[in-house]
């Protein structure tokens, strides 16, 4: 009946209504809910009935039904807050949190404000877990897949791999002057000229043999001189009729400018007879030796062959020498204070009552060195131009000199490792091990005797010096396997040598170009962790060494010079191998490797940064330094930028870019199922989620310090109350007119 059908259909309208009226409750009700997305309610008609009508079939409509409810996932304006874990999307996406109490329960929310839970999770009011990717802090990239978001309350300890260090050195420092005063008589005679030779050794160990011409004339009251090279035979540098008495010249391995001066030698009526001073440095043997036999050439008597150390006292010394002819190798043997006789047995050199300075084993070797017992004093020992047959080797030794470097000054047996007056300028950083111990490392600079050329030595505190060779009782050894021959050496007079190069990490020379621009290193070195013995990086051309013998590489991955640095005490398993060989084990890892940043590196030939040290014409001073190693430290701040990367600040100076948050979006974010909290749920209406870094692939950026506001609009909510009011009020007339019309039809009956 027509009556009872608009009941119906007033009372459909009331209810569509109805929960219209809900819907806004809800979203006033919400209207201060951090995120919050306002719902819209849409309403449509039910399905017609159809009426006969004297026009034919007609349809009577049956009332209002509700259409859709979802979410509008409008931007909400976002409110600034004081609290760094505070985000808010700018744009579409959604935060990831988790229940860290079950598996799979994977939630998505717009309200950003989190917190770190006691345990560093980073959480929602709910404690449902923020997920994102850790970073990696070396190349800045994510890592892994998602997961939960902790904060790390700590900062581990971060061992210094690299040290930069700029500097200017100033130019108008003058060049260091390398004089050799020569004294003796030199009688006038021009016809005949005084001959003396010296070696003069570098920085590198190299003996140069210089000799020495000089003639004078009373008469003219000049000088004749000539320098030359006793390798060669060829002159360096001469003069005739010359009035001066000193003489410039460059070695001819390193470049280094030596002067001799004769300015004191007397010309009485008398021998001729140039004395050279210096300590003896080098023995040449030559002559024949019998094979497979010892033989030994005494450096004892008065009328042998003198050994003069640096006091002036004769060094009483055998060697011992015996080449094999079945592998084509030498062994050899030099004591100190021998035995008055040799050995009953020549051919057993082990009866040899005298110190032991120097031994070696199926050597391949014609050129070794030693040191004078109980001193630094160092001898370089060459036999490559002793033969082999029938005949008694004989030995030449040669006066001295050495230039004075800063490697040279440093000893680290004194109270002060290094003099004040041995170097122009210094500057001192703090590095940290790997177990956050800070350690300070001074880098000391002095001209050289060559224009527009520093030299420079890294050093630390000798005490806390620990490489392997610190500890040995005897550092200097070494052995290598060549196939079925094992050849060994080992420098017994050595340690007191390693004992005073103790803290030294590096030493080398700067060449600056005409404009005070850093040119090239060369002549760089380090100190062997195993044996403390020098290892050339750079060699005397500029070129990095292929294959130092410690086995690490010359360079760091950077492309600066690379030093070996121990505070830890690591020891090695054996002392006759590498430090970096396979041989040690692991522990070769464990040693501190430390690239040197002066501004310059090496990618296939020396370039240039853009600060660099340099060598201008003002005060030596430190420009810049700065190490990449930390001590301990606890979080103290964390920072969020747009990009959602997590930072922390801690106490010992690191920011470290920690975590990345992640969004997720849907395909029909407005199917999602709402779970309260502010959660959302997917469904299978909503799609799967699609995630991504804030910023990419249409998600959107963070708002760090920011949540976002509720999007629902009030005077847009009270305009549809008013709307839902006067229909809901239409509705309900709709009724009681209906309810009126029956009443009139139920009393047709009376």
């Amino acid at each position: 009946m027509g009556l009872t059908d608009a009941l119906f259909t007033g009372t459909s309208g009331l209810r569509a209504l109805g929960h219209g009226m809900s819907v806004i409750g809800d979203n006033v009700s919400n209207l201060n809910t951090t995120a919050f997305k306002g719902a819209r309610i849409s309403f449509s008609d039910v399905m017609a009935q159809s009426i006969n009508t004297g026009a034919g079939s007609g349809q009577l409509g049956r009332g209002a039904s509700i259409q859709a409810l979802y979410p509008l996932f409008t931007q909400g304006s976002f409110e600034s807050t004081a609290n760094p874990t505070d985000m808010a999307i700018a744009g579409a996406g959604f935060f990831i949190v988790k229940d860290p109490k079950g598996t799979g329960n994977t939630f998505y929310t717009r309200d950003g404000q989190f917190v770190i839970d006691k345990e560093g999770y980073l959480v929602n009011a709910g404690g449902l877990r923020v997920q994102g990717w850790r970073i990696d802090e070396i190349t800045g990239d994510i890592t892994g897949a998602i997961t939960d978001i902790q904060i790390d309350r700590s900062s581990p300890p971060v061992k210094t791999s690299k040290i930069d260090v700029i500097t200017n050195l100033d130019a108008r420092e003058e060049t260091r002057t390398k004089l050799i005063f020569l004294s003796g008589n030199l009688y006038d005679d021009p016809s005949d000229g005084n001959y003396t030779y010296l070696v003069i050794r570098d920085v590198d160990g190299k003996d140069n043999k210089i000799g020495i011409r000089l003639e004078y004339n009373a008469a003219t009251q000049k000088w004749a001189y000539e320098i030359y090279n006793l390798e060669t035979n060829q002159p360096i540098v001469s003069a005739v009729d010359s009035t001066s008495t000193r003489v410039s010249f460059e070695l001819p391995s390193t470049k280094e400018v030596i002067s001799f001066d004769w300015s004191g030698v007397t010309h009485v009526n008398g021998p001729n007879d140039i004395k050279m001073p210096g300590r003896t440095g080098r023995i040449e043997l030559s002559g024949d030796v019998d094979p497979d036999t010892w033989e030994y050439i005494d450096f004892i008597a008065p009328t042998d062959p003198q050994v003069i150390d640096a006091n002036g006292t004769q060094r009483k010394l055998r060697v011992y020498i015996r080449y094999d002819s079945t592998d084509s190798r030498w062994d050899y043997r030099v004591f100190e204070n021998p035995a008055a006789t040799p050995a009953t047995n020549p051919d057993d050199p082990t009866q040899e009552t005298g110190t032991l300075l120097v031994k070696g084993d199926n050597s391949d070797e014609t050129n070794i060195f030693f040191f004078l017992d109980g001193t630094t004093q160092r001898i370089n020992l060459d036999w490559s131009n002793l033969g082999y047959g029938d005949g008694t080797p004989t030995a030449t030794v040669f006066t001295l000199q050495e230039t004075d470097t800063l490697l040279s000054y440093w000893d680290a047996r004194q109270d002060v490792p290094i003099p004040s007056t041995a170097y122009s300028y210094r500057t001192t950083l703090t590095v940290y091990d790997s177990l956050g111990t800070p350690h300070e490392i001074t880098v000391y600079y002095n001209p050289t005797t060559k224009d527009n050329v520093y030299e420079f030595l890294v050093a630390c505190n000798p005490n806390e010096d620990m490489r392997d060779f610190t500890k040995d009782t005897l550092p200097m050894q070494w052995q290598y396997e060549e196939g079925t021959i094992t050849q060994k050496l080992q420098i017994l007079s050595g340690n007191v040598q390693a004992k005073s190069l103790k803290g030294v990490l590096m030493y080398g020379r700067l060449e600056f170009d005409n404009q005070g621009n850093v040119k090239k290193f060369y002549e760089t070195y380090r100190v062997d962790a195993n044996t403390g013995a020098l290892v050339q990086v750079v060699d005397t051309s500029g070129n990095p060494v292929p294959d130092p013998v410690d086995k690490f590489s010359a360079l760091g991955p950077h492309g600066y010079p690379l030093m070996i640095a121990d505070f830890l005490g690591i020891d090695f398993p054996y002392d006759i191998y590498p430090p970096n060989s396979q041989d040690q084990g692991l522990v070769r890892n464990d040693l501190q490797q430390i690239e040197l940043n002066f501004g310059y590196f090496f990618k296939d030939s020396w370039r240039s940064e853009s600060v660099r040290t340099t060598q201008y014409a003002t005060s030596n001073a430190t420009i810049f330094y700065d190490q990449d190693g930390f001590g301990p430290g606890a979080l103290e701040s964390i920072t969020v930028d747009n990009q959602g990367i997590i930072t922390g600040n801690y106490s010992n100076g690191r920011v470290i870019p920690l975590w990345m948050v992640s969004l997720a979006n849907f395909n029909a974010p407005e199917r999602l199922q709402k779970v309260g909290g502010n959660l959302f749920k997917e469904t299978t209406h909503s799609g799967p989620p699609v995630t991504g870094k804030p910023g990419s692939n249409g998600l959107g950026t963070i708002a760090p310090n920011s949540i976002e506001q509720s999007n629902v609009d009030l005077g847009e909510q009270f305009v549809k109350m008013i709307i839902f009011q006067r229909g809901f009020q239409a509705d309900s007339r709709i009724i009681t007119v209906s309810d009126t019309m029956l009443e009139e039809l139920i009393n047709l009956k009376r």
